[in-house]
């Protein structure tokens, strides 16, 4: 069967009822996504408690190993190369190189800073995302959306307050997150209309695979058994998380699963209270409701432009 334009090839391989037509498809990209922002609060708790005792390199070698796993498991074949095979290997290595330097300057900004104010900040991903579309790709972008990318830059100060008694420049981390991730995405989507999910899923993990094994004797220590299943945690977890989300983008669009998003910052703040002990102040929330409340105006100035 052939993939429609726009979606992963996998996509087509939706569950349907007995009349054969798919059965509620976007609640079914709705759910996949709630599941996916599930699984990578626990990743990213799991990956806070490892980096206590393991670099961040280790970390982020175990992540990008687990997508690689689970690209395989998705293209339900061992077989790397034939899952690899794409004419546009030259874009996916550089797309791929965009996702190991924002996991890893994730993961460092997990290691300096409360879970909660990571994830505020990551937040801010689907504006700088509409930013560059309309640097990159000349996306048209009206002043009231530019206006959205600003005042969630305002938001994302009010959480950093360099100086001010705010999380400081630690936040430099997350913020080249934001910056490389935004990057990756807009790769993307060009890319899900020529390459199945699974491809995308192993050539993501691919530059940080190789770079990662290839420094292992620079970093590499044996933890104790509780930080490897923290490990295994990461790997499985976040390589899940990784998949539900190109394959949620399958059953329903973009604009429909933004805003779901944003229940991100809802689990990393429960289980930032419960683990670590950590809460958001004032200033940070007030921060969080500025980032939320601008990228779901742009959310909602999507989906009026969608419609004509």
């Amino acid at each position: 069967m052939s993939a429609r334009p726009g979606i992963p090839p996998e996509a087509d391989n939706r569950p349907t009822d007995a009349a054969g037509s798919v059965a509620n498809p976007h609640l079914a990209g709705i759910l996949l996504m709630l599941a996916a922002i599930v699984l990578i609060n626990l990743s990213d708790t799991s990956a806070k408690l490892a980096i206590d005792t393991v670099s961040v390199f280790q970390v982020a070698l175990v992540q990008v190993l687990g997508l690689m796993a689970c690209g395989l498991i998705a293209a339900r074949s061992a077989n790397l190369p034939r899952v690899m095979k794409t004419p546009d290997w030259r874009m996916l290595i550089l797309r791929s190189a965009c996702q190991f330097g924002a996991g890893l300057c994730y993961y460092k900004g997990l290691q300096l800073l409360p879970l909660a104010d990571v994830i505020a900040i990551i937040l801010l991903g689907p504006l700088a995302t509409t930013a560059l579309a309309a640097l990159v790709l000349k996306e048209q972008v009206g002043p009231r959306r530019w206006a959205a990318c600003i005042a969630g830059l305002i938001g994302a100060m009010l959480i950093i307050r360099p100086g001010m008694g705010g999380i400081g420049w630690a936040a430099l981390w997350p913020m080249g997150c934001v910056t490389l991730y935004s990057i990756y995405v807009i790769m993307t989507r060009s890319l899900t209309a020529t390459n199945r999910t699974s491809t995308l899923m192993c050539w993501g993990a691919s530059v940080g695979t190789v770079v990662l094994l290839l420094a292992a004797p620079f970093y590499w220590v044996w933890p104790e058994w509780q930080i490897w299943l923290g490990l295994a945690a990461v790997a499985v977890l976040s390589g899940a998380s990784n998949g539900l989300r190109i394959r949620a983008l399958g059953f329903a669009p973009a604009s429909l699963l933004a805003p779901f998003g944003y229940a991100e910052i809802v689990g990393g703040t429960i289980l930032g209270l419960i683990v670590f002990g950590t809460f958001p102040d004032g200033w940070s929330w007030a921060g969080i409701a500025v980032i939320v409340g601008a990228g779901l105006y742009v959310w909602h100035r999507e989906r009026r432009k969608a419609r004509g």
